[in-house]
This record gives C-alpha cells, sequence and structure tokens, in this order.
C-alpha cells in the first residue's frame, strides 16, 4: 500500500511523465544497424529521440533524458511510452539474458529488458531505484492497463535479467551472477503483431539516468529447464 510521499512522488512522477509525452511524443527517431551486433542475428533498431545510445562489441550503453519512461497506470487513465531503447523482433522461442549495471540518482531510474507488442501490450523487466531509495527488481505487464509488481530488493548496482519465450507465454528471471537463475513471472501478451525485444531505460525525474547492458545472451531455442530458463 502506498503512503501518502509514495502517492505524491507517483503523481509528481506521472506529471514529468505527462509533460515529455505531450512534448515529444513516442515516435522518436529510428537508427537502424543491419549486420549482427553482440551475437543477435537480428537487425537492431534505436529508439533514443534526445536520449543517447552507444553500441560496440562488448555492450550497450542507454543515456535517458528526464521525463523518458515506459509506463501505463493500474486503471489506464495515464501513459508513457518515450523511453530510449534498442530492441529487434525475434521469429520463433527464445531465452534472451543481459547483466545491466545501473547508475543510479533519483527514484524511478531503471534500466530494463522488455517485450512489446504494441504500446497497449508489452512486459517490462526492470532494475530500478524505488522510492525508498532501496534498488531493486520490478516489473509491469500491459494489456492496456498496467500491473506493477515489485519483486526484490539488492544493494548492488548490477544484476542479471532474463526474458524467455515459450510457444505464446514469456516468463521473467533475475539472477545475481548470471548462472542461478529465479523465476519471477510469467504471462502472455494480447496481441497478434511480431513482438519486439530488447533494451530499454528510463529516467522520469532525473536529469539523466545512464543503463549499460553487457553480458548479452541470446539464443533462438525452447526452454527444458523452466524454473532456471534454461
Amino acid at each position: 500500500m502506498l503512503d501518502g510521499g509514495d502517492v505524491m512522488g507517483t503523481m509528481v512522477r506521472l506529471y514529468v511523465i505527462w509533460l515529455a509525452f505531450v512534448s515529444c511524443g513516442v515516435n522518436a527517431s529510428e537508427t537502424r544497424i543491419d549486420k549482427p551486433v553482440l551475437g543477435i542475428p537480428y537487425t537492431l533498431i534505436e529508439q533514443a529521440d534526445t536520449s543517447k545510445i552507444s553500441i560496440d562489441d562488448h555492450q550497450i550503453t542507454i543515456a535517458a533524458k528526464k521525463g523518458t519512461d515506459l509506463y501505463t497506470s493500474p486503471d489506464g487513465s495515464s501513459a508513457a511510452d518515450n523511453a530510449p531503447r534498442v530492441y529487434f523482433e525475434p521469429k520463433a522461442d527464445f531465452i534472451f539474458s543481459a547483466k545491466v549495471t545501473a547508475g543510479f540518482n533519483s527514484a524511478y531510474d531503471g534500466g530494463a529488458i522488455f517485450v512489446y507488442a504494441d504500446s497497449g501490450n508489452w512486459g517490462k523487466l526492470l532494475f530500478e531505484r524505488f522510492k525508498s531509495g532501496a534498488n531493486g527488481v520490478a516489473s509491469t505487464v500491459a494489456h492496456g492497463t498496467g500491473d506493477d509488481a515489485y519483486h526484490t530488493v539488492h544493494t548492488s548496482t548490477e544484476l542479471y535479467l532474463k526474458i524467455v519465450r515459450r510457444n505464446k507465454g514469456f516468463i521473467f528471471y533475475q539472477s545475481e551472477d548470471g548462472l542461478k537463475w529465479f523465476y519471477l513471472r510469467s504471462f502472455t501478451l494480447a496481441s497478434s503483431k511480431p513482438v519486439k525485444l530488447g533494451f530499454i531505460a528510463q529516467s522520469p525525474l532525473s536529469p539523466e539516468f545512464v543503463a549499460t547492458y553487457s553480458d548479452i545472451s541470446f539464443e533462438e531455442k525452447t526452454i527444458s529447464d523452466f524454473w532456471q530458463g534454461k
């Protein structure tokens, strides 16, 4: 349950997101990388608008500007879809993971991996600075409305995240070392559109938040171990 401070913080966050959403919209400029990068065999698409994205042979860095987010409120009355991202379109079952290193500044700063069908149907697995000041893992699955869920708290600024697709379902996992994984949740998306998969960062309140994604792994295979996502 949210206390008075949490409610006020959420209201401020939504107002900043609304201003950014109105001024920037969701149609950010796109850059295509048509050669395989970081073991991903599909075209990568960068969508950044005023934020910055850099990609090299080892990692992806996203510097999200203030007012950026991917968010839908539980009642569907507020939404934002202007966070900078890098994504591709997988064609089959997959196992996708990365280590997220976060330069946290303010509440709701976060680096995530995500799966996205359209603006009303997506799933986000987020390493975030909570309103309390703690760092932790949260997730949202949107089906027209959002369902923010808070999972675990961590003292580190680095964490491994994983998304798996098996048939029509998606599964979220987290890990502290990239070896032993912990199941978080599973879901489907109510859309027949091809999904986009990738990396996204948000900075609703900070002037800038930087997330780095390394140890990136992508395999097109069907898992045989549900609890480990392998």
